[in-house]
């Protein structure tokens, strides 16, 4: 599955994301503050040092939260990350289920699963039954952020299905035209599906509003070839070469300059 190109999105909520590292104090005071108090603050500093990449603080402050308040469905998927991100997958998948069992219909913890689920365990078909249960939550029910779970989906099923991911990637486009993530892997699954002019459209799309980066730089040298625009495939080409020497999009010209002769 060739998914490491590209990016799935995770989010935590948007009420916790929205606070800052600043906001909560690590002094939890026990005489003053109940259990349900203390998780909810514990929760909050887990996720503060899971943003800033302190993964062992992070899992002390969450077991702590989940020790005072076991029905916090968002910890266990915070922390379910970070076993993911400590390379402990079993432990991880144990707590991004555990967050979908006491929250069924949050959308977050359901994409958080159907990531894992297709980025980690390579289980597309599995996932997509938790993308599709989060995009069927209707927007009035629960705050979710539609182009992103239809982006997220549109890659999950890109290796099964190139027509199934090309609506996905459309609709996330319906919720918000100009994401970009959706906007590059349309040109991509546009291209497989050599719909080259498709390509080309979406790819100029992204390349007007996004900083450029190596894989959209080898979409247009793929795209241009195949149009039989030499040129402008060689454009794309030496800006890959000069701007980005080390990526694997690199290794990938180089090896496809070798094999045209």
């Amino acid at each position: 599955m060739e998914l490491t190109r590209y990016r799935f999105l995770v989010a935590l909520g948007a009420a916790v994301l929205m606070l800052s590292a600043g906001c909560v104090s690590s002094d939890l005071k026990k005489s003053s503050t109940s259990p349900k108090e203390a998780a909810q603050l514990n929760m909050q500093l887990g996720i503060s040092y899971l943003r800033k990449g302190d993964l062992k603080s992070a899992q002390e402050k969450l077991e702590k939260s989940i020790a005072d308040d076991d029905s916090l469905a968002t910890a266990f998927q915070a922390l379910g990350l970070v076993f993911e991100r400590l390379g402990d997958l079993p432990g991880a998948e144990r707590n991004y289920r555990e967050a979908v069992r006491l929250a069924p219909e949050d959308p977050d913890a359901l994409n958080a699963l159907g990531v894992f689920l297709c980025l980690r365990k390579q289980e597309p078909e599995n996932a997509m039954r938790y993308f599709d249960r989060a995009l069927a939550i209707p927007l009035s029910k629960a705050e979710s952020n539609k182009a992103m779970l239809n982006s997220n989906a549109g890659l999950c099923v890109k290796s099964l299905d190139l027509a199934r991911a090309e609506g996905y990637l459309r609709n996330a486009l319906n919720f918000d035209p100009s994401y970009k993530d959706a906007l590059l892997l349309l040109a991509d699954v546009s291209y497989s599906r050599s719909n080259y002019l498709q390509a080309r459209a979406f790819l100029e799309r992204y390349l007007a509003a996004n900083r450029v980066t190596p894989d959209a730089l080898w979409i247009g040298v793929r795209v241009e070839r195949a149009l039989g625009q030499t040129a402008v495939a060689r454009e794309y080409a030496e800006r890959l070469k000069k701007e980005f020497p080390e990526s694997v999009e690199v290794r990938l010209l180089l090896e496809s300059e070798r094999d045209a002769g």
